[in-house]
This record gives C-alpha cells, structure tokens and sequence, in this order.
C-alpha cells in the first residue's frame, strides 16, 4: 500500500490541532497555493520537496520545511523522525502547552483548496465544529462498522477523502489501507479483504466497465440471467446476489460490500449494476465548503440517479434560478483571505452550491449540473453537460468526453452542444476492429462519430451534439479526477469533425 500516505494519514491520527491544520496540495505544489495559504511550514516527500525548492524565493513566509524522506537535518530541511524527536525531547522536558490548548467547535481546523474545474482554487477554511457535525450525520445514515476494512483511493487533501474516509475509520474504530494506484485498485481491494471504498463516477465506470467485459466473456446469456435472477431476490436481500456473482467478488477479495460515491452524479445504470452484484452503492453529493456533505443516500432510502436526503441537521432548499442553496453546522466558516468570494457565497447564512437541482416529490434531491455551465437556448430551454456525458459515457467506445454550449454567430439560432470525446482504446483493441483497424484514427473516428449520434437519439433535439471533436489524450484532471473544464471549453480545437 501507498507508504508515504499511510505514514502521513498515522501522524494525522496521533496529531492534536492546534487552532489550524496547515493545506495539502496536490501532485504540482501550485506556488499559488502555497502562497495564498500563508502556510509557514511544509512537510512532503523527496519530491515535492525538490519542487519546493525550486519556488521558495517566491514564499518569504515559508520558514521550514521537513522531509519525511530523510532522518536527520539536511541543507536547512529538518528529517521527520529528527522532528518527532524534538517533539518528544519538548515533551520530557516538561513543554507541553501544546497538549494543554483547548480547541472549541469554532475553531479553525483546516484551509482546504477547492478543485478548481472552473478555475482558480479558493482556500475553504473548516472548523472543527464543521467537519464533527459532518461526521455526526454521516455516522448516523451510513452503515460503516468498526470492523470495516476502508481502501483509501482518493487524495486526503480532498474534503470527500478526508473527512468520510480518513476521519471516518478513525471515528468508528475501522481499519484503513492506502492503494499503490488506480490501476492496482482490484488487487488492493483482494490484499487489504477491504469491506469500503469511497470514490469518484470515472472509477465506478471504470470499473464496471470492466467487470461487465468480463462477465461478457463467459456468455452474455449467462450474464443476462443473472442479473435478472439477482434482480428478483432482492426481497431476499444482498446475500444470494452475491452467490450469484461469487467469482466476481473473490476478484475483489470476497469481502466487499459498501461503495460509495461522491464528486460529481453517477450513471444510474452503474449504480444498479453494482447493486445487482450484491453490493451497496451510495450516492452522495456536497462540496469543500460543506465539510463536504449535503445529502446522501442510505442503504434503506435511496433512489438511483439522485444525491439521496438532507443529512439531518443540514437544510438546503432550491433558489428562484433553481441554484442549490444549503445551509447548516457543516457550512464553511468562508474563503480565506478571499473577504469578496465569502460574501458572493454565503448570503445570510445559506452556502450559494453553484449547483443546479431539485426535490423530487419524497425530498429525494436530483443535481443537474454547474450552474456556469449550463446552456441556455433563445426559447429558454436549458441544456445541462452533465446529462448529455453521461449518455454518452453509456458507449463502451467512449473513455471520457466533455460537453459545453458555444454561442451562434447569429442569436435567432441555438447554440452549439459541442463534445469531445475521447476513445476507449482498450475496448477498440479488444473488439479488433477489422484487425488493424482498432488502431486506424479514421476507423476510430468514424465508429466514435456513430456512437455520439446514436447516443444522441435518446435526447431531446435541442440536447443532441452539433459539432464533435476527437481527442487522442486523456483530459487534465483534478487529484478527484473531474475534468478541469476550463482548459477546454471555448477554445479552438483542431481535428474537428460535424456531426451529421
């Protein structure tokens, strides 16, 4: 499992806050962040110390770093063992003010930068009042044990791994083992006999993707069959699905039973599909400044393709404009240093989500997309990316794509839907496509211009794709793997081709 993160997420646990818990940034060390957090100490690996260095001049604030690569102090960098011994020396000398602070519910306890899929992070301050009343609710609605076993997938810096995966073993008294990497997910899972998973809607299509693929190859009767089977025993409950698909559950281990899934909405079909395997699969929805949580869906409520109920002690209601509006403990205390952002988010006590959505008519909450991203037609119509991806990541040929309205030159016409998608290779390969074929782009395109228009067919026609791009690399994406849009829309593309 991941060493470093396992040792980080140790001293996490042993640690006592003091009045602030210093950001985690991602895999670049954007000087930005660093910059905007005032952070005066850093502590990181080998690597990103290196990259640190490169940039210091640019920190002044920036006092101290400390490798946890090294044991001793080296050109100015303190070891992180010679800094536990300090700690320890301070402590037997009779200094321990540090574990006499009292830390009250207002308090701050960590600055955690927002992804930015529509642009510049924001520093998110939480108190500890925030994230234990998160906690709290979670703990009530969830059905976590503490003799679970959590894989951790997803960064801890991201207030969805943070708090519902780090914090919440450390909560329930459950173990947590740390992946090596996406790609070794599977064998991690059958190592570790893991029971949870927290993750993002491109893993859970990934992997069911997979697992399908490889149902398929035993006879899609037989699949078919099954899964029909596995939807009658329902009444007899998750057991008997999982005879059914024993051999896919030894794949994993033969222990696990809880997925949950947060960061953006998940295609409902793969969320029954897991369901169907004998598996619990909870959507959730929430953001950085919510510590993240709003609502979820529970094990004996849940309706697919919705972000489930309110947690308990967190009201949200929908705006005029229909703009996801919450309000609650959990709430952010505001943006740091950012006094203009705070004020735009937060209006009289309620948290302005940037969401689009609705209550459906059991107080099920449905999210629709960013409200920046919407597409707006002359008729008032509106077109929301997120509906029309998921129905085309419903093509195996499909491995990512991305949506978004360009305006006509002339405002009596719509606007453009337009796509890029980007080609599943390895399912091209497998299907070998005339042979060579699976590796010709004019092939590929043509196949992947098909799908996008057949996809389209169960759309609305305002909603269908107009004008679609093929890309040959995978898109940049956050440490939550979303797309970050603003590096794609709106700009020239080359290699476009129209959608007849």
């Amino acid at each position: 499992m991941r060493p470093r993160g396992a040792r980080i997420a140790s001293r996490g646990g042993q640690a006592r806050p003091r009045g602030g818990k210093p950001p985690r940034v991602g895999h670049k060390l954007p000087g930005d962040v660093l910059y905007l957090s005032g952070a005066q100490a850093l502590i990181g690996d080998q690597k990103h110390i290196e990259m640190v260095g490169e940039i210091r001049n640019k920190l002044p604030q920036l006092k101290s770093l400390v490798n946890m690569d090294q044991a001793r102090e080296k050109d100015g960098i303190l070891g992180f063992q010679q800094l536990a011994t300090m700690g320890r020396d301070r402590s037997a000398a009779g200094k321990n003010d540090f574990q006499e602070r009292t830390v009250g519910p207002e308090h701050l306890l960590a600055i955690l930068f927002t992804s930015g899929t529509m642009g510049n992070s924001k520093g998110v301050m939480l108190t500890h009042g925030n994230v234990a009343s998160n906690l709290y609710d979670a703990a009530r609605w969830v059905d976590l044990r503490p003799d679970d076993r959590f894989l951790s997938v997803l960064p801890l810096h991201h207030s969805y791994e943070c708090t519902d995966g780090f914090l919440m073993s450390i909560y329930r008294g459950a173990l947590t083992s740390y992946a090596e990497n996406l790609r070794r997910i599977a064998e991690n899972l059958a190592e570790t006999k893991a029971t949870a998973v927290l993750g993002v809607p491109l893993l859970w299509h990934a992997m069911y993707k997979k697992i399908e693929a490889g149902m398929a190859e035993k006879g899609i009767w037989k699949v078919q069959a099954g899964k029909k089977v596995a939807g009658l025993s329902e009444v007899f409950g998750k057991n008997i699905r999982r005879k059914i698909f024993a051999q896919v559950h030894e794949k994993f281990g033969g222990h696990l039973r809880t997925l949950i899934s947060g960061g953006a909405p998940v295609d409902p079909q793969v969320a029954r599909g897991f369901r169907e395997l004998g598996l619990t699969f909870l959507q959730g929805y929430g953001l950085t400044e919510s510590a993240p949580i709003i609502a979820v869906n529970r094990d004996e409520a849940f309706k697919d393709g919705s972000a489930g109920l309110p947690l308990p002690s967190v009201e949200v209601k929908i705006a005029e404009d229909g703009e996801i509006l919450a309000r609650g403990p959990n709430i952010m205390k505001g943006y740091y240093n950012n006094p203009d952002a705070t004020r735009e988010t937060l209006v009289d006590g309620w948290l302005h989500t940037g969401d689009l959505g609705y209550f459906d008519k059991d107080g099920f909450l449905y999210v629709q997309g960013r409200k920046k991203a919407v597409i707006v037609t002359p008729g008032g119509k509106k077109v929301y990316p997120e509906e029309v991806e998921a129905e085309l990541l419903k093509s195996p040929y499909v491995s990512e794509c991305l949506v978004w309205g360009a305006s006509s030159s002339d405002p009596t016409h719509e606007p453009e839907v337009q796509a890029i998608v980007v080609p599943n290779v390895e399912y091209f390969l497998g299907q070998r496509i005339e042979k060579e074929g699976a590796t010709d782009n004019a092939r590929v395109e043509e196949i992947l211009r098909k799908e996008v228009k057949e996809r389209c067919q169960n759309l609305a026609p305002f909603k269908r794709v107009t004008k679609l791009t093929i890309r040959h690399e995978e898109f940049e994406k956050t440490t939550t793997k979303k797309i970050k849009r603003y590096l794609y829309t709106g700009k020239p593309i080359s290699l476009s081709a129209q959608a007849k």
